[in-house]
């Protein structure tokens, strides 16, 4: 190692003989050193012992930092001696050469994806992949540790440490998904039920349902997110044993909105009455917890909009997994009933009848105000079930694990084959089968019937590292992977799961090295709804969305962000956004420029512009234009705007850092051990702008804070969930202009996305570094810099076309080495 690094810095030094190797560092030093030096140099860079015959990472961190900032127009500040626009070229020309030359010449040891194990999303979709099995309200992962992030990305190999409480998890989680596959061996038959009365629905609710109406009707009045929920599902309490086998189920409800004409004032209900009730179908089970609560799995099998009026018949078709039961939710109900009717009999109290005026108390107010009030609800009459509804036996799933065939034992080892083949994403060698097969043997001679002996030799195979772990293939000293572990990697980059049937056969005839049969695939891949994992996966890791509600917003001042459930919502949009920019190959650059979004009603209240979206189809997203330029593309929108703030206040700190990390790629320096907190001194500070104006009257602070600042100051407009204002809680008018160190100003956020995109290559190549993250599972380096340069330069001229920068990716040398 030592004699190649000294042959590298001979070479550096003999190119630099002929172009001049002081040249590019004069600007350094006339302009940068002053700053850039001494015990305590600015942003922690000390320039004054530069050189550029040194072969290292801290050289190649240091050219790559002078460079971006002299582009950027950042440094010299603009309070400096500046150097002439011909003297700054000239600069950023020689040490881009220089820079180029260093690279060429080095020996990275770090430019490999270390051996990493499928992460905890990965595991689920490959377990669904693999067994054939419906995942929506299975998971066998929920008792595992959360996955370490590094960057905010949940996949980079040497974090994802595995430890003997994970490998205690694979073991229970393994037999799980097993046993749920061959649950059914016979086709279930298909059963039927109602219920139209006895809705007995929760302990606190139920006095006055009794007394109202004698448990006639299932009543909803909370949204979900309730804090403390009542009246927010209507569980079946006849139904808790759930349905007995897994499939799809038939669910009619006879329901109907009440009350949405009520005399109440929203402000009391706290809800949007202008709004049709919607009505949701999620799964509950009454093994897990109470069916009247929140249960850790309840995704949204289904939502209406119901009509005002007479009740009319609803029908779905949703899954259910077996002990599971349908429970109705009111998607936009109120913020929380149980204090609602407080409010009701203190303003409306003479409006009940006189003995009803009496009651005192929240145990007699809430029998009054059900029975007499005028509380908006949605009211179910009758609710039948039937099914599951087979289309066809054995399921596909089972089928394949079976090779199409009914189980026999003594094709067993055929079968172990077959399913070590898919599970290790390779061809499975002997001695790996022969392990299956010896376990299936002995557990067989143990007692053990043919079938439950051959479903141990698979939770075995789920156990293995060949499966738990993605592997670069035999190592016979080839930097490059082999064909089965590209396919695996192009896999779980773009679809977040195993191979399919069609790539594993590409990788399996030894083409899929081939250029031009690789970008087929990706294409191919890329154009299949499966790729939502890459969307959403992506996202969250690039722009932190896995954060959003972990600091939820106060429920007093943002009740909306609860009653419309916005969290998702928001996601969605972001997500919808992206995978508009991959299915059309349009630019990246909409991202800032873009004036357009897709949103439902919800996100249309939240922006401002309600009759955007019918409230017929309030819950369907659709593509919007914006006439506001402060909104369209990321930098408009709620997800973003709201990962970035605390749920009770915005920062701009927290969003300009937030900025030069996910839009620049230029992250500031973390702050000296010795920097106050944003509190000295702030007497007469009217303004989050005049607390930082003290702050940055601090030395150390401002080298930091000219950068962070102004960029946040840009998005101040826009609250803790992302609506517009134009003011403080204390009134302060908010002042969204700002100036850039290089002189640059913008008077709102508007403004500031026609400064980002002067700088579009510095979005390009940061948002081809986060791909290119995730798409190996590795931290990028230095090293790297140059190929994602040359993946930057080779999309600038169709203006960054998203598709083909992450075909891009997929086709870099990197993507096809260990």
């Amino acid at each position: 190692m030592i004699g190649r690094t000294l042959i590298a810095a001979v070479a550096v030094v003999g190119w630099m003989s002929l172009v001049g190797a002081a040249e590019p560092l004069e600007l350094v030093q006339q302009y940068c050193v002053d700053c850039h030096s001494g015990a305590e140099p600015d942003g922690d860079r000390d320039f004054s012992e530069l050189k550029l015959d040194r072969v290292d990472e801290d050289t190649v961190v240091m050219l790559q930092d002078i460079i971006d900032q002299l582009t950027l127009g950042e440094m010299p500040p603009e309070d400096a001696e500046q150097p002439t626009t011909a003297e700054k070229r000239e600069a950023i020309d020689g040490l881009t050469r220089s820079l180029k030359s260093i690279r060429q010449s080095m020996v990275s040891t770090g430019g490999q994806t270390v051996l990493r194990r499928l992460n905890r999303r990965e595991y689920l979709r490959t377990v669904g992949d693999l067994m054939g099995i419906d995942m929506t309200m299975f998971d066998p992962t929920v008792n595992f540790p959360r996955d370490n992030t590094v960057e905010q990305l949940d996949n980079v190999g040497d974090a994802l440490v595995t430890s003997g409480y994970l490998l205690e998890q694979y073991l229970i989680a393994a037999d799980a998904v097993v046993e749920k596959t061959f649950a059914d061996l016979k086709q279930p038959a298909e059963k039927s039920w109602t219920f139209d009365g006895n809705f007995r629905q929760q302990p606190e609710l139920n006095p006055g349902h009794k007394e109202a109406f004698n448990y006639r009707y299932l009543c909803l009045y909370d949204n979900p997110l309730a804090e403390r929920p009542e009246g927010a599902y209507g569980p079946l309490e006849d139904f808790h044993e759930g349905v007995h086998a897994d499939g799809i189920y038939e669910v009619k409800v006879l329901a109907h909105a009440v009350n949405r004409d009520t005399p109440y004032d929203e402000k009391v209900l706290r809800i949007h009455l202008d709004e049709p009730f919607r009505l949701g179908v999620v799964p509950g089970n009454a093994a897990i917890g109470d069916m009247h609560t929140t249960q850790p799995i309840q995704p949204l099998l289904a939502e209406t909009t119901l009509t005002d009026g007479e009740p009319q018949w609803y029908t779905f078709r949703i899954p259910l997994d077996r002990g599971f039961s349908p429970r109705f939710t009111f998607q936009n109900g109120m913020t929380e009933v149980r204090p609602t009717y407080g409010r009701v009999m203190k303003s409306y109290r003479k409006t009940l009848p006189e003995k009803a005026q009496k009651a005192k108390g929240i145990f007699l107010e809430r029998i009054a105000v059900i029975h007499h009030g005028k509380l908006p609800h949605i009211r179910i009459h009758e609710v039948s079930i039937r099914g599951p509804i087979v289309e066809q036996w054995p399921p596909a799933g089972r089928s394949e694990l079976l090779g199409g065939q009914p189980f026999a034992p003594d094709r067993v080892p055929d079968l172990l084959k077959r399913f070590a083949d898919r599970a290790f994403r390779r061809p499975a060698d002997n001695e790996e089968v022969a392990r299956l097969i010896g376990l299936y043997e002995y557990r067989v001679q143990q007692g053990r019937s043919p079938l439950d002996a051959m479903k141990d030799a698979m939770k075995s195979a789920l156990c293995s590292p060949a499966f738990l772990y993605l592997q670069p293939g035999p190592d016979a000293g080839d930097a490059k992977l082999s064909q089965h572990a590209l396919a695996s990697r192009l896999s779980y980059f773009l679809i977040g799961s195993m191979p399919d049937a069609q790539l594993r056969a590409v990788a399996d005839s030894g083409q899929l090295s081939d250029p031009v049969v690789l970008r087929q695939q990706a294409r191919r891949l890329l154009a299949d709804p499966r790729t939502d994992a890459l969307v959403e996966g992506f996202t969250d890791s690039w722009l932190n969305l896995r954060a959003l509600g972990e600091m939820p917003p106060d429920r007093d001042a943002f009740s909306q962000y609860y009653t419309a459930g916005l969290r998702d919502e928001m996601k969605r949009e972001t997500q919808m956004f992206t995978r508009h920019l991959i299915d059309n190959d349009l630019s990246i650059l909409d991202f800032l420029r873009g004036n357009y979004s897709f949103i439902n009603r919800d996100l249309a209240r939240l922006y401002g512009i309600t009759d955007a979206v019918s409230s017929e189809s309030a819950g369907e997203f659709r593509k919007v234009v914006f006439d506001d330029k402060r909104r369209g593309g990321l930098l408009g929108q709620a997800s973003v705007l709201t990962v970035t703030a605390n749920g009770i206040e915005t920062s701009p700190v927290i969003r300009g850092v937030w900025l030069l990390e996910n839009i620049l790629g230029t992250p500031p320096a973390p702050p000296p051990d010795d920097v106050p907190p944003i509190d000295p001194d702030v007497r007469g500070a009217k303004s989050i702008r005049d607390l930082l104006e003290k702050h940055r009257s601090t030395e150390t602070c401002n080298a930091c804070h000219r950068k962070i600042d102004p960029l946040g100051f840009a998005l101040e407009c826009f609250d803790p969930i992302g609506g517009l204002r134009s003011r403080y809680e204390n009134k302060a008018v908010i002042d969204t202009s700002g100036q850039l160190p290089g002189g640059r100003s913008f008077e709102d956020v508007s403004g500031l996305k026609e400064i980002l995109l002067e700088r579009k290559d510095f979005f390009a190549r940061m948002l081809t570094t986060k791909l290119m993250a995730y798409a190996l599972g590795r931290r990028i380096e230095s090293s790297d810099r140059g190929e994602i340069d040359a993946i930057v330069d080779g999309v600038r001229e169709k203006d960054y076309p998203m598709r083909s920068l992450i075909e891009a990716v997929v086709l870099s040398e990197a993507f096809g080495r260990r």
